[in-house]
C-alpha cells in the first residue's frame, strides 16, 4: 500500500517558530536571572514619582479610588498605579510584589526584542539584540525601581512586535485594531503615543499599499486606541468634570521645556515667582490648560530659541546613564559600596555608548537592506523610534525619558553588530586568500599565464 504524502498533515507549528520561541524564552530567562541577581544587592526605596505610584496603587487596592488630598486626580496617568494595584491585590503589597512585576515585564521585553530582530532579519540578529537588552545595566537598574517605564516599555515593544510581524500588505483590520488596543494601553501609562496612528499611516504609505487601504488600517488602529483609553476618559469626565483623555500633566510638562528659564532638561524651581504651577495638583485641570497656553505662547514668540533648545533637549535625551543608577543604587536601603557603584556606572556608560554606535550602524544598514529587498517592515520600528525622539524636541528630556526606546536601540544595535562582525570576517577571509601562501602561488600562476 502506498501513502499519499501530499495528504499528510503538516505540523501545526513550524520548526522555525519553535526555534524562535525557544530563543525568546532563553533570552527572557537570561534577562530574568540578571535582574534577580541585581535585586540581591540593590533594594531601592520608592521616592518622588515612585512613591506616588506605590501610595496611589495601595489606595486603589484598598478601594479608595485614584485621589489626591481627598479629591479625584488624573495628574499622573492612572495606568501604572492601576496595574500596581492589581498586583498588590493578587500578591500582597510587600516590597517584592511590585518590584518582581517590573522585573518580569522587563525580562519579557528582552524576549520581544529577540522576536522582532529574528523576524525582521535573521536568528543571529535577534539573539544578539535580545542579549544586548538583557544585559544592559540601565534597564536592569530601572527594573528594580517602582517606575512606570517598565510597563510602558513592554507595551511599546509589544506594539512594535505586533506591527512588524507581518508584511504591510498582509495586515488585516483585526491586527491593526489589536495594535491600536496595545498602543492605547500604553497611552494609559504614558500618553506620549497618543499620536502613534500618524507613524503607522506613514509606515503603510512607505510600504506602497495604496492610500485607501492605508487609511482603513490607520482608522482601525485609531479605533483600538480610542477604545482602550475610553474608560479613563469617561472616568475623568465624571470625576473631574472636564474632557481629559488620560492625564492632566501634559501642559505642565510642555511648560517645563518651553519657558524663559527652561534648560532643556528637568526644570521644576520651587520659587513661585519662577514657577506659577507649584500647586498644580490642587487645580490640575485649570493649571494644565494655563501651562499649555503659556508654553505655546512662548514657542510662537521665540521660534528660533525653541529650535535651538530642541537640539539641547535631544542632547539631554541621549546623554548619560545616571538616572537609572541614581534611583536604584542611589536609593538602595542596603548601601552599595562607592567603588562598586562607580564601577557599575562606568560599565553602564561604556555599554550604552557601544550600543548607541552599533545602533547607528544598524539603522543605516537596515535602511539599505529594506530598499534592496523591498521589505518595508523595518520602517515600523524606525518610525516609532523617530516619532518618540521627535516629541522630545518640544518636551523636556533627560535619560529617564530614553528608557522606553532602549529596546529599539538594542534591536538595531544587534543587527549592526551582526553585520559588522560578518563584514570583518569577510575582510579577513579576503586578506587570507589574497596574501596567504596559496593565494600568492595563484597570483604567480596567473601572472605567468599558467
Amino acid at each position: 500500500m502506498t501513502v499519499d504524502h501530499s495528504q499528510a498533515r503538516r505540523p501545526a507549528v513550524s520548526t522555525s517558530s519553535l526555534v524562535l520561541a525557544l530563543d525568546a524564552v532563553s533570552v527572557t530567562a537570561a534577562a530574568l536571572l540578571l535582574r534577580l541577581m541585581w535585586l540581591t544587592a540593590v533594594h531601592p526605596t520608592p521616592l518622588s514619582d515612585f512613591a506616588w505610584y506605590r501610595d496611589h496603587a495601595l489606595a486603589i487596592a484598598a478601594g479608595q479610588g485614584y485621589t489626591y488630598d481627598g479629591k479625584p486626580t488624573a495628574y499622573f496617568p492612572i495606568g501604572y498605579p492601576l496595574f500596581l494595584a492589581a498586583i498588590y491585590k493578587l500578591f500582597g503589597s510587600g516590597y517584592w510584589s511590585g518590584t518582581l512585576a517590573n522585573v518580569i515585564l522587563n525580562s519579557l521585553t528582552a524576549g520581544l526584542v529577540t522576536v522582532v530582530g529574528s523576524t525582521l532579519w535573521k536568528r543571529s540578529a535577534g539573539l544578539v539584540a535580545g542579549l544586548i537588552f538583557a544585559g544592559y545595566l540601565s534597564q536592569i537598574a530601572w527594573s528594580s525601581v517602582l517606575c512606570s517605564e517598565m510597563l510602558f516599555t513592554f507595551l511599546l515593544t509589544s506594539a512594535v512586535c505586533l506591527g512588524s510581524a507581518r508584511h504591510a500588505q498582509d495586515v488585516r483590520l483585526a491586527r491593526a485594531f489589536a495594535l491600536g488596543l496595545v498602543v492605547g494601553l500604553a497611552c494609559a501609562v504614558r500618553p506620549v503615543l497618543m499620536l502613534a496612528p500618524a507613524p503607522w499611516l506613514a509606515y503603510l504609505a512607505l510600504a506602497r499599499m495604496g492610500w485607501r487601504k492605508a487609511l482603513r488600517l490607520s482608522a482601525a488602529m485609531l479605533a483600538g486606541l480610542a477604545l482602550a483609553i475610553a474608560p479613563i476618559t469617561v472616568r475623568n469626565a465624571l470625576d473631574l468634570h472636564a474632557f481629559v483623555l488620560v492625564s492632566t500633566n501634559g501642559g505642565v510638562n510642555l511648560w517645563q521645556g518651553n519657558n524663559p528659564r527652561a534648560n532643556g532638561g528637568y526644570f521644576w524651581p520651587l520659587n513661585p515667582h519662577q514657577n506659577p504651577f507649584l500647586s498644580y495638583v490642587a487645580h490640575e485641570v485649570a493649571d494644565d490648560h494655563a501651562a499649555a497656553r503659556a508654553a505655546w505662547a512662548y514657542i510662537f514668540a521665540h521660534p528660533f530659541h525653541t529650535l535651538k533648545m530642541g537640539f539641547v533637549k535631544w542632547w539631554h535625551l541621549f546623554n548619560g546613564v545616571s538616572n537609572a543608577l541614581d534611583w536604584s543604587i542611589g536609593t538602595s536601603a542596603t548601601p552599595v559600596p562607592t567603588d562598586l557603584a562607580r564601577a557599575v556606572y562606568l560599565a553602564d556608560l561604556g555599554t550604552y555608548l557601544l550600543m548607541l554606535a552599533a545602533c547607528a550602524v544598524g539603522i543605516g544598514l537596515a535602511i539599505l537592506r529594506a530598499r534592496r529587498t523591498r521589505d518595508a517592515r523595518v520602517y515600523w520600528p524606525l518610525l516609532v523610534l523617530a516619532y518618540y525622539v521627535a516629541l522630545f524636541f518640544i518636551f523636556p528630556a533627560w535619560d529617564r525619558m530614553r528608557a522606553p526606546i532602549e529596546p529599539l536601540l538594542a534591536l538595531f544595535a544587534g543587527y549592526g553588530a551582526v553585520q559588522a562582525t560578518a563584514a570583518l570576517r569577510r575582510a579577513r577571509s579576503r586578506r587570507q586568500h589574497g596574501h596567504g601562501p596559496q593565494g600568492g602561488r595563484r597570483a604567480a600562476n596567473g601572472a605567468t599565464g599558467r
